[in-house]
């Protein structure tokens, strides 16, 4: 079969075997081109999952390090002051009215994540058009009910037409002792 191209190759035109290599580097260029994409999309996910994997059996070994720092964690909470989703909205909205946040104040979304042995609630809230000082008021009393509440994202804007009118959109997380 070799012998057979060979052969035909052999007994073309000078111009039809240059024509008939250009073919075939141009063949090979694309092969090794699609082989250089496939090759680099093939390391990458090996990089990515070899760190996944390191990742995760980091967190396999240190499990009894993990549990035990939960379990001394949870040791240090007052069940009776954690807060469930429905006491967390009532809280927020309670330290926003005694703050004077009244008409201001909405709960945007709340959301409960199950972790083992804590349930961790979350509420997206928003203060629209208030001042600095009722703000400021409010977010220390939120503060001194920390550990059993806590700020996880806060984001202040100014209104445009009135810069002394302020924006607060925060997400406030509470920990819940499964019994």
């Amino acid at each position: 079969m070799i012998r057979t191209l060979r052969l035909l190759f052999l007994s073309r035109a000078l111009r039809e075997k240059l024509l008939l290599l250009g073919f075939i580097a141009i063949a090979l260029m694309w092969w090794g081109s699609v082989f250089a994409k496939r090759a680099v999309l093939f390391n990458r996910e090996r990089r990515m999952t070899t760190a996944r994997l390191n990742e995760q059996t980091k967190w396999i070994r240190d499990r009894g390090a993990i549990e035990e720092k939960a379990q001394k964690a949870a040791s240090s909470f007052d069940p009776a002051r954690t807060l469930n989703a429905n006491q967390l909205a009532a809280a927020v909205e309670q330290l926003a009215n005694q703050a004077g946040l009244r008409a201001n104040a909405s709960s945007l979304e709340l959301t409960t994540t199950p972790s083992g042995q804590f349930a961790v609630h979350a509420l997206r809230y928003r203060i629209s058009g208030a001042d600095w000082e009722k703000l400021s008021k409010f977010y220390e009393s939120l503060q001194h009910r920390a550990p059993y509440m806590a700020i996880d994202s806060f984001t202040l804007s100014a209104a445009p037409n009135n810069p002394s009118q302020l924006t607060v959109e925060l997400r406030v997380v509470s920990v819940e002792i499964i019994r």
